[in-house]
């Protein structure tokens, strides 16, 4: 009967830490610089840099990707916009219910999300093997799509 009981208890609290983690990521907006492009110019253009970044929206039932370019001049670009369904995992992976074959070469390819710390960690893996660590920041105020 203990057995049982504790069981009960640990599976209660392993569902309200988890409804407590999604419940942190509806309705919000994280992002992260994932990288830069810098181009040599002959005349020193100065908007020859580029900041990428990730923006992920959260919704109760989709999550909204947002690829953005800026310049170093200030100009902003869309390059992708993705929506697809979401879950957390037991684990506190966010897991993306995709098409493989949309993300096959794209940046979400082995991009695993997780809730760790009331933050969005993300962990690329590279081609070399080695993994990349990706603080997403909360966004506040105003939803930022674009």
């Amino acid at each position: 009967m203990k057995t049982v009981i504790l069981i009960s208890i640990l599976l209660l609290t392993l569902s309200c830490k988890a409804q407590k983690n999604r419940s942190l990521l509806i309705n919000k907006t994280f992002m992260a610089n994932i990288g830069s492009i810098c181009e040599e110019t002959p005349d020193g253009y100065d908007c020859a840099c580029i900041e990428i970044y990730l923006i992920l929206n959260f919704t109760k039932e989709d999550i909204s990707i947002i690829e953005k370019e800026i310049s170093s001049c200030g100009t902003e670009n869309i390059t992708s916009k993705l929506i697809y369904k979401w879950e957390l995992t037991q684990n506190f992976e966010t897991k993306i219910v995709s098409n493989p074959n949309e993300i096959a070469h794209g940046f979400l390819k082995d991009l695993v999300l997780k809730v760790e710390n009331e933050k969005i960690i993300g962990n690329k893996k590279r081609r070399n093997k080695t993994t990349d660590k990706i603080e997403f920041e909360k966004i506040l105020g105003k939803k930022k799509n674009n």
